[in-house]
């Protein structure tokens, strides 16, 4: 068991080490050093949640509610950073979909057994 362990740690480490992770997170350092662009991400989140709550509850979603979260959505994918986090987040979760299908493969033999 220990020797997986390790090859875990090792496999953790290479995926830090990764083009896709090391992008990701420059790209989040990017955003993070942007106290503006944090806090529209924060605005549509909030946003984003109001909605879905009200959704939940059967309430109906008034234009204004959709219209701001419109307008933030367009001043997100206007932000340079923001559209490298973007597309750095979908290289890091497109590699580790890679990572673990590959492990998927290697199981396939031994739950067919």
């Amino acid at each position: 068991m220990a020797d997986i362990i390790q090859l875990a740690e090792q496999l953790g480490k290479a995926i830090t080490g990764a083009p896709e992770a090391v992008a990701m997170h420059a790209a989040r350092a990017a955003v993070s050093a942007k106290p503006e662009l944090r806090q529209m991400l924060n605005d549509y989140q909030q946003q984003v949640n109001r909605i879905g709550k009200l959704e939940h509850e059967g309430k109906p979603i008034e234009a204004a509610d959709k219209q701001k979260l419109q307008a933030l959505h367009e001043k997100l994918i206007a932000d340079a950073d923001f559209k490298k986090l973007t597309e750095a987040q979908m290289d890091y979760v497109e590699l580790l979909r890679k990572v673990s299908n590959a492990m998927r493969q290697q199981l396939k033999g031994i739950e067919a057994e």
